[in-house]
């Protein structure tokens, strides 16, 4: 068994689950409560199966293992969600090698000093006479005492030294240490505080960890706002400020708001909207959004109502954008209820913000006039035509050129019932008649639709339909798992892998629309490990002039992943010691692709009749039936060989295609 297993063998997910804020019943066999992962107060919808040591939701389809749950409640990575399980299950992990060992310590001292440091600054705040500026700022801004509490707000004060020296002198921290926490600066004279005469806002990761801190200037040094350089702990980029604060707020009300600044997020809080977050000073990045994604698909911006809020708005949208094109998710569609979203699973609306006031000065003079604003944010497509037209005269044909240049690529990206609403809607706002519109979209030449793997992932029921059982998450057989891994194997090590499975699969939803909705249509689709998962994952955030191209390559690579992946990984090197030639590894994968997929088409119709024995429901019953031969019908196309490109197919001489 692997470690994974171990962890599972040892884990009850019911115990588990309860002791994270769930509380279930038991129903029958199983357990029932309500879903952590979206607001649900009225049914219970969330079901733990003890028997299968799964859970699934039919409110939001999240399911799983203890691994999903984790990660998904916590707000972490599989290896974060390894560790945490590990140690409650009592399991240790591989030693660490000396060089880990050695980064693990220097991380964790790094923690302690920037904890220190954000008690320092707090004491200097609310203690010291020398600290009178700081609390001058923070009762201008209004921030009460719970909110300095809660974020612990700091100062510090305008010396070169007075924070190194408690380190250094005080607390006997290494000088190495104390700069390598982005806290201090070396001079010619010695190390001095790289924050004085500053307000202090410590910046914690979704654990509530100190990982660097922001400095707003009180007098006119520049830059106004100052963040702790990138160190091991800290990645501008990576962090949203107050996130750990806002978490179960955002999966309650399942909406997240961006805003511009710390003391937006601050205010934010203290008046009770718990939801809001902000990066550091930076558009939104890809980490962010995947961030958000792990706690809710609704994101609103709500950033400044100025030229350059606006700016920060669209590059926040093309981020978000891009972020679901790299996924294979990023068109814009149109849900039944008429709001324009992505396939990323993100729904963005922006807060339109009166002109010339800031998030916090809304939520401070009036929080219902806030709340309003926030009910009445503007789908995005409502954005980007204001945004877009804003400041060009209707009237002037080169402007108006322009303008529909800006939104003709926007429009070719909807669907259609939403594309005919737009249409109309650019007609108004421009003065360009439709009809030249609709031949512009036409002669734009369409980007093939990538797969669609956000809806492929979950069952397409129709909306009256009861829910379908979740699929029991067993242990994988080892023919199962072994198929897996040379897959995996195959497809790390030969890029083309990837590609051929895709047009694989494609072929068989083509063949089977309906059925093959139900399934993915990529290598991730087909894996069903953890670890194979989560190994494949970090080879697809690997850029793609990184990726290993040939054995060695692979070999390096796997060894850069850290552990539980490298040593989860070097197995299937020995898989590949048996190298297939080069006109058949292809064959090979595709064959492994056909296995897999076979299994996951088996275990649903297998689920599918469970359901059938317990209906007595005559309409709900022929729906299923109808499932079940589609199925069917997709499983014989997965069976019936692939027709040949290079000899006469018996199929076409018998008329029988």
């Amino acid at each position: 068994m692997s470690v994974i297993d171990d962890i599972k063998a040892n884990i009850d997910i019911v115990d588990l689950i309860n002791s994270m804020g769930v509380g279930l019943r038991r129903s029958g066999r199983s357990f029932v409560g309500f879903c952590p992962f979206h607001p649900n107060t009225r049914t219970p919808a969330f079901y733990v199966y003890p028997d299968t040591q799964s859970f699934y939701c039919f409110g939001c389809h999240a399911s799983g293992t203890v691994f999903d749950f984790v990660m998904r409640k916590q707000g972490i990575d599989f290896k974060e969600a390894l560790e945490l399980l590990a140690e409650r299950a009592g399991i240790r992990l591989e030693p660490k090698n000396d060089a880990q060992r050695q980064e693990d310590a220097r991380r964790a001292r790094l923690l302690e000093i920037n904890g220190i440091a954000a008690r320092y600054f707090n004491y200097v705040l609310l203690n010291l006479s020398r600290g009178e500026p700081g609390r001058a700022y923070v009762a201008r801004r209004g921030i009460n005492q719970d909110a300095i509490d809660a974020f612990q707000i700091g100062y510090s004060l305008d010396e070169w030294g007075h924070l190194f020296s408690y380190l250094h002198d005080k607390k006997g921290y290494s000088v190495e240490d104390i700069i390598a926490a982005g806290l201090a600066i070396p001079g010619e004279r010695g190390p001095y505080d790289r924050f004085r005469n500053r307000i202090i806002f410590p910046i914690r990761n979704v654990r509530g960890e100190v990982i660097g801190f922001g400095g707003r200037a009180l007098g006119d040094e520049q830059p106004k706002y100052l963040n702790t350089p990138e160190t091991p702990l800290f990645k501008k980029s990576e962090v949203l400020y107050g996130l750990d604060l806002a978490r179960d707020a955002i999966r309650a009300t399942n909406r997240a708001i961006v805003v511009e600044g710390y003391v937006d997020v601050i205010t934010a809080h203290q008046y009770g909207f718990r939801n809001v977050v902000a990066p550091l000073g930076t558009a939104l990045s890809k980490a962010h959004i995947n961030q958000l994604k792990r706690l809710t698909d609704n994101v609103y911006l709500a950033l400044d109502a100025d030229a350059a809020g606006q700016k920060a708005t669209l590059r926040g949208l093309e981020t978000i954008r891009t972020t679901g094109e790299e996924e294979g998710e990023g068109r814009m569609v149109t849900t039944a209820q008429g709001i324009v979203r992505l396939e990323n699973d993100v729904t963005i609306r922006v807060i339109r913000l009166p002109a010339g006031r800031d998030p916090d000065e809304v939520m401070a003079a009036d929080p219902n006039l806030w709340q309003q604003l926030v009910e009445q944010a503007a789908p995005v497509m409502d954005f980007y035509l204001e945004a877009y037209t804003a400041g060009l005269d209707m009237h002037d044909p080169i402007q108006q050129r322009q303008a529909i240049e800006r939104i003709i690529p926007l429009l070719s990206e909807l669907d259609g019932a939403a594309q005919r609403v737009y249409v109309a809607r650019v007609e108004q706002i421009t003065g360009v008649r439709s009809e030249l519109i609709v031949d512009l979209l036409r002669a734009r030449v369409q980007p093939a639709r990538r797969n669609d793997r956000s809806r492929n992932k979950r069952p397409l029921l129709r909306p009256e339909e009861p829910p379908l059982p979740p699929t029991p998450s067993t242990p994988l057989d080892e023919r199962r798992r072994k198929t897996e891994a040379y897959l995996l194997a195959l497809a790390l090590r030969y890029p083309s892998v990837n590609i051929a499975i895709e047009k694989l699969l494609e072929e068989y939803h083509t063949r089977c629309r309906e059925a093959g909705e139900l399934f993915g249509a990529g290598v991730e689709d087909l894996l069903e490990d953890p670890l194979h998962q989560a190994i494949w994952q970090a080879y697809l955030a690997t850029p793609l002039d990184q990726r290993p191209t040939d054995q060695e390559s692979l070999q390096a690579w796997i060894e850069t992943l850290g552990e539980p992946l490298t040593g989860g990984a070097k197995p299937l090197l020995e898989l590949l010691e048996r190298r297939p030639d080069d006109v058949r590894f292809r064959h090979e994968a595709e064959q492994c692709a056909r296995i897999l997929r076979k299994a996951q088409v088996m275990e649903r119709i297998r689920r599918y009749n469970e359901r059938l024995r317990e209906l007595d429901n005559e309409e709900e019953m022929e729906r299923i039936l109808h499932h079940l031969r589609e199925l069917s019908t997709y499983a014989e196309q997965i069976t019936q060989p692939r027709r040949s490109s290079t000899f006469p197919d018996l199929r076409d001489l018998l008329g029988n295609g």
